[in-house]
């Protein structure tokens, strides 16, 4: 059966493009990323099987695979570099330089994942893969495809008429709020209204939702109100609010997001434990994964180019080499810790 065909590759090429814009969007925006299998499965499908009658579910896996790869990656760019020039580290993006971190970043994830994957995907039963799991389950059901596929074009539409509607004509107002000042305090309400949101909100689900607003609550309607009662400021309240916000109180949600991280890793350390030390063995097993003789140098010269761009950034040999060794190890082990994240919650749930 075909599988790594040109079209194949071309169709996830360009899904690939489209949901790592669509990622970079939402990521800035809302601050939340979702995954693009199943939407790339359910196109590829249409594409491939519905308009030209030739598809084969192994090619529409490539193409959802090549489409999950791109979003997933601009994940991890719109999550760290941008805090380079929050720091005051970069004063502007460098194209050349945020693709080659982009890319060496990519490979060894890659790199670091295919040992893992008999470890935690084939023997960790307790790992249920939830999207994966849908996403096998839209591919074997092509049949499927054509209604979904339609959805999702019928959806696309609509998110397109509703932002140039606002956006372009301002015919529609995308954004309500208002402040007010009760003696010291300040107080702010407000929302986006945003098909994106509304998308998102239905893709991560009920709990990641209320958490979310949860979070925005606390920030908005209590941090804002105590922190303008201890700090007063003049000028109008809705400037007020914003202010603080930006420079104070989304700080807060910065911590709650670092204790939640570390607090994951502490849940679920014995899972991780225990999948690092099949690593090893996985490596002397025959497998169908690419073998070790290939892996390798594959990994040293990804190292190899880790420690260039280190040397070119910092300028000093000693610092370079500390830094290489300190994100590869560092790389190593979130890769096992986002994977067990994900066979737990699903990609779009994954911190």
């Amino acid at each position: 059966m075909r599988e790594l065909t040109i079209r194949a590759v071309i169709l996830g090429v360009i899904l690939s493009v489209v949901m790592a814009m669509a990622n970079t969007y939402l990521g800035l925006y809302a601050g939340m990323t979702v995954s693009a299998s199943i939407p790339a499965a359910v196109i590829s499908m249409a594409i491939l099987r519905g308009l030209m009658r030739k598809g084969t579910i192994l090619e529409n896996n490539i193409v959802q695979t090549a489409a999950s790869a791109g979003e997933s990656l601009a994940a991890g760019i719109i999550f760290t570099i941008p805090a380079l020039i929050i720091i005051g580290a970069w004063k502007e993006f460098n194209y050349f330089t945020t693709f080659i971190i982009g890319t060496l970043g990519g490979i060894l994830g890659v790199i670091f994942m295919i040992p893992m994957r008999k470890v935690l995907i084939v023997e960790k039963k307790e790992l249920k893969y939830p999207e994966g799991v849908a996403c096998a389950q839209v591919l074997e059901a092509g049949d499927r495809g054509g209604t979904g596929a339609k959805l999702i074009f019928l959806s696309l539409l609509g998110g397109f008429v509703y932002k140039f509607l606002s956006s372009a004509l301002g015919l529609i107002k995308g954004t309500i709020e208002g402040a007010i000042r009760i003696g010291k305090s300040v107080f702010y309400a407000g929302s986006d209204l945003s098909v994106a949101l509304l998308g998102i909100g239905y893709l991560v689900g009920f709990n990641v939702s209320v958490l979310v607003f949860i979070g925005g609550f606390i920030g908005w309607v209590i941090g804002i109100p105590i922190y303008s009662a201890l700090h007063p400021a003049t000028g109008h309240p809705l400037d007020i609010a914003w202010t603080l916000w930006s420079g104070k109180v989304r700080f807060i949600g910065v911590g709650a997001m670092i204790v939640g991280g570390i607090w994951s890793i502490i849940n679920i350390r014995e899972g991780i434990k225990r999948g690092l030390q099949g690593i090893f063995r996985t490596f002397e097993e025959h497998t169908e994964d690419l073998e070790r003789k290939h892996l390798l140098p594959i990994l040293v010269l990804t190292v190899i180019g880790v420690f260039f761009v280190y040397l070119v950034i910092l300028k000093h040999p000693g610092i370079t080499l500390l830094a290489t060794l300190s994100m590869v190890i560092a790389s190593f082990f979130f890769v096992a810790v986002s994977s067990y994240i994900v066979g737990l919650v699903g990609s779009s749930n994954n911190p």
